[in-house]
């Protein structure tokens, strides 16, 4: 998503799109469709682009819905997302310093909005996914989800290599 500054104009630059989940090359976990956690929708683009001289300010939300496996019971969850873009970006050579990892930067006359919208995107996944606060996963020795069904197991089950510390007195 290649953006002209040149084509800026006063009142701003409106983009309304709609991408394919193949635009996610860089995020292996979300495109290859093989890992657990899937994307289960496009991605609906709205950014309102402004320019003040040479600066470039973005604004705007990108939504999107995955699939993933409840991190306690593995069961499917569905999350929608939609976080919002507050982007500005500067030409590179007005930065000097190039400690400045906080600032985006441009070359040339194009901005590329692609490689920011996707990096936001990544880091928008949850590391972690539970279907409920309440959930109460996966029996520890048959595997039962426990949200479903109770298992007739052993609540005090003791590791059998760790058995005899339990007679052990301290």
């Amino acid at each position: 998503m290649r953006i002209r500054v040149s084509d800026i104009k006063d009142e701003g630059l409106r983009i309304e799109t709609h991408m394919d989940p193949r635009w996610l090359d860089n995020i292996p976990e979300l495109c290859s469709g093989t890992e657990n956690t899937r994307l289960i929708s496009d991605f609906d683009i709205d950014l309102e682009v402004t320019r003040v001289l040479r600066e470039v300010s973005v604004l705007g939300k990108i939504s999107f819905s995955i699939e993933a496996p409840c991190s306690r019971c593995l069961e499917a969850v569905r999350l929608d997302f939609m976080p919002e873009i507050k982007l500005l970006i500067s030409p590179s050579d007005k930065i000097r310093d190039e400690e400045d990892l906080d600032h985006e930067t441009y070359s040339g006359d194009e901005v590329d909005l692609g490689n920011y919208l996707r990096e936001q995107i990544a880091i928008t996944l949850p590391v972690k996914v539970i279907c409920s606060d309440d959930c109460k996963g996966l029996c520890t020795n048959c595997g039962i989800n426990l949200n479903q069904e109770l298992c007739g197991c052993d609540k005090e089950w003791i590791d059998p290599r760790f058995a005899a510390l339990k007679k052990l007195k301290i």
